[in-house]
Parts: C-alpha cells; sequence; structure tokens
C-alpha cells in the first residue's frame, strides 16, 4: 500500500527485501502476499474492531501507523510511540537509553531496506530495525532540524523535508539535495512521487508544488489558499490531493475533480492509503471513506453530523497491514477493518429476514435460499431478488435442489416446485397429489444426474418422478419410515435417504435398511452428504458415522463441537469438509476425521470474528452446500454467509516468530550474540511472540531445543502459549527453535533460532575432573604408602619381639641349660678320671660324655641361630631320651 505519511510499499521490495522478509512475512504491503478487501463489499460488512483505553490501547491520539519488517504494528501517538504484537500493546517512551522522552510521534515510513523511520514533534528523527533504535540524524550525518514531512520514492527510498531546511532524497543509503533552501515554499506537509518521476509537495498555506531540475515551482492554481494535509500518487498516474475542503485528483497538469462524488468535498482529509485492490481510503476529520478504483465513494463510516464537532470520529492515519486489514485511528484510538472468512448477508443487505432456511447454488452464479418465516429467493453479485411465481410468496420452502438449468422446490402445503429460466424470465410447474406426488408437504427434494427427481415427503414416503410419472415408495414397499428428511445419489447411482429409522437405500429395486445394529450411533439420521471420494457422511441426532467401501463406521476421537446435532455438511477446497452444527460453523480435515486422528489443528471453528453474525444452522434439508466457484454457503439463523477458502490458498501471510525475553535463573539473558548462561542456572525460560495482528488467537506455536542430552528431535506438539521452560540443563551448546502456523493453521512461517551457551561448574571442567582423577590416584598412592609403612612397622615390631624372645631364649640356654650340661659334663669327666681302667662303668661313662658333648655342640647351634636343626639330626630333648635306653641306665642309676 502506498500513503505519503504512512506505511508506502516500495515497487522493487520483492528483490530487495532481506532473506526474513523474503520468507514473506516481514513487508509491509506486500502486494501478492495476501487477499485484498474486496472493493465490491460493503464497508459495514468488513469485521470492525476498535481498541481503546478499555482493551489496553496506551498511546492516546493517534498521528500514525505502519508495520515493521519483523510484524509489529507501529502507532504513533501523542504519548509517545506504541507497539503492537496482535495481543499487547506496549508504550516506548525512552527508545535510546539516556536520552530524553521522544514525546508525540508524528509520522511514521518504512524504506526498502526495512528501516521504520520515525519523525518526533521538534529537531528529532529516529530509525529503528531488528529492535534497536538510533538517531536517524547522528546515523547519516544530517543537519538536526524539524522534519515536517517524509515519503518514499517508487523504488522505496526517502525524501524529507522540514522547516527552512534542504530537501533530501536517499539512494543506497546517501542523501543528496534536491531542492535547495532558499526556494522551501513555507511549511511542507507532504510529499510524493508520481509515475512520471515528478516529487511534489503539499504546504499548509501556499498550495502545491512540483521540484523540477533542483527548482521547486508554484503549481497551485486554484490550490493556492488550501491547507494539503497528505499526497497520494495514483496508480494509473496523477495525484491524489487531501486538503481541507476535500479529496481532489490532479492529472498532472490541473485538478480533475468530475472524477469522485461532491460528497467527499464536506471533509478534511487527514491521511491517505491505497490498498492492494486499489481501493484508496481517506481518514477524515469526521471519519473513513473508501474509494474503490471506479470511483464509488463509500461513507459507511462516516458520521454524518458533520456540524457537530463533539461527535469526534476523526481519523488521522491509515495502513493496511501484510494480512490487507486496513488500520487507522484518530483521537478516539485505534480500528481495524478485516475482512473475515465469510461475507454475512442479512437485512441490511436486503434479505427480508435474518432466519433463513434450505440453499442452493446453481450454474448461472446465483445463490438461492428460502426464509423459515417463506418465500424463495436468490441472490447473485449482492443483488437480492424475489420469486413470486406460482403462490411460493406464500409457501414455507423446506428443500431446494436442482442441474441442467432447472430448479426444484419442495414446498410445505403445495408439493412440488419446477422453475426454468427462459430469456431472464422465470417460468413454474407445480406437482402435487393430484398429479401423484405421495404427499403435499415435501421436506426434501433431489434431481439425479439423469434428470429424474426424487421428493422426500413429511410422512408419507418417496414418490419418484421420472418421464413425467410418479412412482411412490412407502413401508408398505420395504421403507423403515415414511418421514424423509435428506437424499443423495451416491456415485454408483444408489438411492440414500435419511429417515428416523435409519439409513434407507435403493438399488436395482431393493430397499436396505441400516440402523443401531448396523454401526449408527443413532437410528434416527437427521443428514447425508457423500463426498469426492465418494464416502457417504450421516448426521444422526447420537453423533457422526460414515459408510467408505461398503463398511459402516464412528470415527474416533470426535472433538465437542462433532458431538453437537449436526444439520448439514459440504464438501470444500483442500479435501476439508464444512459442518454446520447446532453451536457451531466448523471447517474439518476429511482424511484426519476418517482416520480418527484427529486434533486441535485438523479442524477450525469460525465466529464473529470470522464474518459471522451467529453460528447456530437451521434443522433444513442442505443448509449447506458449495458453489461452482468453490464457496461454501451457510444457512445460519443469523444471516446467510459465504465463505471462500481460495482466499486462504497460496495467500497466507507466513508468521514470524520473535523472542521477546530470555530468563536464567530469574535473571534475564542478552539477546544480542551468542548469549552465555552462568553455571547454576535451574530453569530457563524462553518469552517469544507470533507477530499476527489478524487472528492472533489462532496462532499456534511448536518448538524444539538442539543441543547435548537431547534426545529428541521432534518439534513439540502445537500449543497456544507464548513460553517454554527447561530445567536442569547441562552444560554446553544449545539451540532453541520455534516456529508458528498461521490463521489458517499453516506452517509456512520461517522458524526463529536462539543459540546459547550453558557454562559449566566449577565441578563439570574437564580440568577439573583431570584434577580429581589425579587427585584420586595420588591419594591412591599416598594410602597404598602408609599402609606400606604400617606393615612395614609391624613387620619390624614383631621382628624385634621374637628377636627379644630368641635373646631371652639364648640367654637362658647359656646360663642355664647349656652351663648345667658343661658343669654335668665336668663331673662326669671328674668321675671318670676317677674310675679304674678296667671299671665296667668308664665305658659307659665315656659315652654319656659323649652324648653330653654332641649335646652341648647342638646347644650352641641353637643358641648360634636359634633355628631348627637339620631333621636328621636329633633335638636335645630327644637325645637326652635315647641316652638310657642306648646304654641301658636303670632307674636306679
Amino acid at each position: 500500500m502506498r500513503n505519503s505519511n504512512t506505511c508506502r510499499e516500495p515497487r522493487t521490495r520483492l528483490q530487495r527485501l532481506r532473506t526474513l522478509v523474503v520468507a514473506g512475512v516481514a513487508a509491509i504491503c506486500l502486494a501478492s502476499s495476501a487477499h485484498a478487501l474486496d472493493p465490491a463489499k460493503a464497508v459495514s460488512q468488513y469485521i470492525h474492531e476498535r481498541w481503546g483505553a478499555d482493551k489496553g490501547y496506551v498511546g492516546g491520539g493517534v498521528h500514525a501507523i505502519c508495520q515493521s519488517a519483523d510484524g509489529f504494528l507501529w502507532i504513533g501517538s501523542e504519548r509517545g510511540l506504541v507497539r503492537f504484537d496482535g495481543f499487547n500493546f506496549t508504550l516506548i517512551q525512552h527508545p535510546i537509553p539516556g536520552a530524553p522522552p521522544i514525546g508525540p510521534v508524528r509520522g511514521l515510513l518504512l524504506d526498502k531496506a526495512g528501516n521504520l523511520w520515525i519523525r518526533l514533534e521538534g529537531p528529532r528523527l529516529l530509525l529503528y530495525r531488528d529492535g534497536r533504535f538510533e538517531d536517524a540524524f547522528a546515523r547519516f550525518g544530517l543537519e538536526v532540524t524539524t522534519i515536517t514531512a517524509m515519503s518514499l520514492d517508487l523504488d522505496g527510498g526517502v525524501f524529507l523535508t522540514g522547516i527552512g531546511t534542504r530537501t533530501l532524497h536517499s539512494r543506497n543509503g546517501k542523501f543528496e539535495t534536491i531542492a535547495g533552501s532558499t526556494e522551501a515554499p513555507g511549511t511542507v506537509l507532504a510529499m510524493a512521487e508520481t509515475l512520471d518521476h515528478r516529487v511534489w509537495m503539499g504546504t499548509r498555506d501556499f498550495g502545491l508544488f512540483r521540484i523540477d531540475d533542483g527548482h521547486i515551482r508554484n503549481v497551485s492554481k486554484n490550490l493556492a489558499d488550501w491547507k494539503i494535509n497528505t499526497l497520494l500518487p495514483a496508480e494509473r498516474g496523477g495525484l491524489w490531493i487531501g486538503t481541507d475542503r476535500g479529496l481532489h485528483f490532479w492529472d498532472g497538469n490541473e485538478l480533475a475533480d468530475h472524477v469522485l462524488s461532491p460528497a467527499v468535498d464536506r471533509f478534511q482529509v487527514l491521511a491517505m492509503s491505497k490498498d492492494r485492490a486499489e481501493n484508496i481510503w481517506a481518514g477524515t476529520d469526521h471519519g473513513l471513506v473508501r474509494v474503490t478504483h471506479a470511483g464509488v465513494v463509500s461513507l459507511d463510516l462516516i458520521n454524518q453530523n458533520v456540524g457537530d464537532q463533539k461527535m469526534g470520529g476523526g481519523v488521522a492515519a491509515v495502513c493496511e497491514d501484510t494480512d490487507g486489514d486496513i488500520w487507522f485511528g484518530g483521537p478516539q484510538g485505534l480500528e481495524r477493518l478485516r475482512e473475515g472468512m465469510f461475507t454475512t448477508f442479512s437485512m441490511t443487505e436486503g434479505l427480508p429476514s435474518e432466519n433463513n432456511g434450505p440453499v442452493y447454488a446453481d450454474s448461472e452464479g446465483r445463490t438461492w435460499f428460502a426464509p423459515l418465516s417463506g418465500g424463495l429467493y436468490w441472490l447473485r453479485n449482492g443483488r437480492v431478488e424475489r420469486v413470486s411465481i406460482a403462490g411460493l410468496n406464500d409457501d414455507i420452502v423446506y428443500s431446494i435442489s436442482g442441474g441442467n438449468g432447472e430448479v426444484w422446490v419442495g414446498r410445505q402445503h403445495n408439493g412440488l416446485t419446477l422453475l426454468t429460466e427462459k430469456a431472464g424470465v422465470f417460468s413454474a410447474r407445480t406437482y402435487t397429489q393430484a398429479d401423484g406426488l405421495a404427499q403435499n408437504s415435501v421436506y426434501s427434494v433431489h434431481r439425479n444426474r439423469d434428470g429424474s427427481v426424487w421428493a422426500g415427503t413429511v410422512s408419507s414416503g418417496i414418490s419418484r418422478l421420472k418421464d413425467g410419472r410418479f412412482t411412490t415408495y412407502s413401508t408398505a414397499d420395504g421403507l423403515s419410515s415414511n418421514a424423509i428428511s435428506s437424499i443423495v445419489e451416491g456415485f454408483d447411482g444408489t438411492m440414500w435417504f435419511a429417515t428416523p429409522a435409519g439409513l434407507e437405500s435403493f438399488a436395482n429395486g431393493r430397499w436396505t435398511n441400516r440402523s443401531t445394529s448396523d454401526g449408527l450411533p443413532s437410528s434416527n439420521v437427521t443428514s447425508i452428504f457423500e463426498d469426492s471420494k465418494h464416502v457417504l457422511w450421516i448426521a444422526t441426532s447420537g453423533g457422526l458415522a460414515f459408510l467408505s467401501a461398503g463398511r459402516l463406521e464412528t470415527p474416533r476421537n470426535l472433538p465437542d463441537a462433532l458431538r453437537e446435532q449436526i444439520f448439514g455438511i459440504a464438501e470444500g477446497e483442500r479435501g476439508f469438509l464444512w459442518i454446520a452444527t447446532s453451536d457451531h460453523v466448523l471447517q474439518v480435515n476429511r482424511d484426519r476425521l476418517l482416520a480418527g486422528t484427529l486434533d486441535d489443528g485438523d479442524y477450525r471453528s469460525f465466529g464473529i470474528t470470522d464474518g459471522l453474525q451467529g453460528v447456530e444452522a437451521v434443522r433444513r434439508d442442505r443448509s449447506v452446500v458449495t458453489d461452482a466457484f468453490g464457496r461454501i454457503w451457510v444457512s445460519l439463523n443469523h444471516g446467510l454467509a459465504v465463505a471462500d477458502p481460495k482466499l486462504g490458498i497460496g495467500n497466507s501471510v507466513p508468521v514470524l516468530v520473535r523472542i521477546e525475553s530470555v530468563f536464567a535463573g530469574g535473571s534475564p539473558v542478552s539477546l544480542q550474540n551468542l548469549a552465555r548462561i552462568g553455571a547454576g542456572s535451574q530453569s530457563i525460560t524462553f518469552n517469544y511472540v507470533g507477530t499476527s495482528l489478524s487472528l492472533p488467537q489462532r496462532v499456534r506455536f511448536r518448538y524444539k531445543l538442539d543441543g547435548p542430552d537431547q534426545n529428541d528431535q521432534n518439534w513439540s506438539s502445537a500449543v497456544a502459549l507464548r513460553q517454554v521452560v527447561y530445567s536442569h540443563l547441562g552444560p554446553g551448546s544449545y539451540r532453541f527453535r520455534v516456529e508458528a502456523s498461521n490463521g489458517e493453521g499453516l506452517w509456512n512461517g520461517p522458524e526463529t533460532a536462539f543459540p546459547f551457551v550453558i557454562e559449566p561448574a566449577v565441578w563439570q571442567t574437564w580440568w577439573f575432573r583431570v584434577s580429581c582423577l589425579l587427585a584420586l590416584i595420588l591419594g591412591f598412592l599416598t594410602l597404598h604408602r602408609v599402609r606400606m609403612h604400617y606393615l612395614t612397622r609391624r613387620l619390624n615390631d614383631r621382628f624385634r619381639e621374637r628377636l627379644a624372645e630368641r635373646t631371652r631364649i639364648a640367654q637362658e640356654l647359656h646360663d642355664t641349660l647349656l652351663q648345667g650340661v658343661l658343669s654335668a659334663s665336668m663331673q662326669l669327666d671328674v668321675a671318670e678320671d676317677q674310675l679304674p681302667d678296667d671299671s665296667p662303668t668308664k665305658p659307659l661313662l665315656k659315652r654319656v660324655m659323649q652324648l653330653m658333648g654332641q649335646v652341648s655342640e647342638e646347644g650352641r647351634k641353637a643358641l648360634h641361630g636359634l633355628r631348627k636343626v637339620e631333621k636328621d639330626n636329633a633335638s636335645l630333648e630327644m637325645a637326652f631320651s635315647h641316652l638310657a635306653k642306648e646304654q641301658a641306665i636303670d632307674d636306679k642309676i
């Protein structure tokens, strides 16, 4: 969208956006990324939302609005700069630390490089990009002055002008002078570059000017004394001029006011913006005006009491975001127009009643519907027509079917009516009981592919009209019930009928009934529908069932919304079923529903925020249908609603996830560069936000953590929470990854990653572990040495004890035994000497003396070594014991 003082989109943006923007999520007003507001749609049909102090808006009066490359909506307000992420408003009054508060913000502009220019009151100009603010004058070395107007050129460069200063133009990040300060035409309030590369300036007091070859020329003519508040280049050349005297068009040479309704001349035009459908949105002192590319002016949001200044309602800023929504604001706060999935037609658009019944879409683009109060109507291109022939005005229509240019109507009192068109005029033929119809109260009608028509009555069975003749079937012919609520022709020609007694089928002239004994949740079947895969869906008072390949089954894991009574089923794009229940309008993934694996991301419930005026469906045959354009029509107790699912296919704006803050153990972690988290943090908390402004409540997130000991590398399940906490993570390098799905449930956005390192504690470092190992080895060696020392000392003590004992024994042997033996030996020697040589005792004494000598020798050896004698040597005791035996000494001697 191009806007002289809000958020203009450069033409070369697709070639120059940063990598993240190329993903399609951060560009402002990207013309090919999302649906535009329908120019044929009344402004009153858009979803109109307001944010004031009661809804968290904190900025006061709005002066400017723009969406930055990271997806946030920025509001230049009287109190400062306000950031909106779809949920929360954040007032920023001190964007640069140490600088004074910024005060009111007068203008916002996004250039091709993704810089958000913030024009403040007085000589101050700021830049914002990727979460950082800086002084624009210092960044580009510009003269400090009060900037009064800034705008984008056709390539996304920036024009700047101020009070008594040069007019500047940026090229490749450098500013050059395009007009000197001496020719300044007073206070410039707006600038714009048109398709012919001319630069225009609108002033407060002197009208319109043009810059030619470095000179400023007055081209005002009859605009000389008009205050020009805003300028907007026209899509096909020329210039739109918003003044205190209305909206005007300059064709390059003169005003061409004939292109617009004089109604717009009553207002002060304060801001302008153009959406991707070429609608011009003009903010005036009494509200918002839309001008289509055909020049049609819509005043739906204008306060008609122009002279009553107390009413307020002024719009000072307008901007279109990446979702195609129109944001505008003024003294009353912030507002938005959003085109929901559904457009609801009600009495405001010409419908006769809020409560509608059956609906049918023919091949001519008409949508036929019948209010519950009676009558038949059709709707095409926003125009409602009533069908008054055949007494349809005074009857209630239960069911509508058709094909091949025919429209068949089942009526409450007057049977079955055929409508055909010729030269734009409808003719009618009505069939009743007099023609063979089973009953004049026809609740369900169905035209087959071969042109035959089946009419299910309230209480008299079924009639088939073929070749101009009726054939009636009832319980007498095999039906289980004569009350028919819905009819479907199967892909193989089988006819299916919903009855209070079960599901009936008719094929090859035979009737077959299926009831609870065959697997139906309830025998009371209220509606049936066959999809493109030939699956027959069966809605009963007890729940949903389906028949596929001859098998009747009940879906598993149904959400609560699908456990309500189902009134209608249709099939849309991408294999989705559209189901209307007693309290919900749902879009459901058919394949997941069949498999019994339906989860939160596989179905979507629509409500007021999607353009519906109510969600209660009606109990009629075919209350949900698909037309030839793939649109879904739903008949509700509060209007007739239509959705175009194709709007979301391929055009769903991705949601960028921004990590707002990280806390480790309650302390904030820097988001700049590679974060390093100290040891001992028990938990790490990630707070993030998805920058989806359209339907932020439907955004879902999934995340994962890459790093050591993270065995589960799969994404988490989809969650709505915007916070993740990890506890007791070990040291190492990690990478937290998060991505978001958009409001359509598509995971088409880029992931956001946050790398960080958890520092190890002292006991977790390698050197500490090596030191501990060395200390353990040293301790083991020390313990070993101490033990060896202890054992050696014990051995030495035992040795000393034994040595002392041996010494004592040796002393005792020497002092007692040996001395006694020697003394005895000497006595024997004396005794022998006294015996005569022929004494028979003398040999015996010699023998004793020899033995005693031997004993003395052995004793000396024992004293010398205190060791055992050899085994072949007799001990001292043994020697004495043998002495008596060898000499035969009796006891008397």
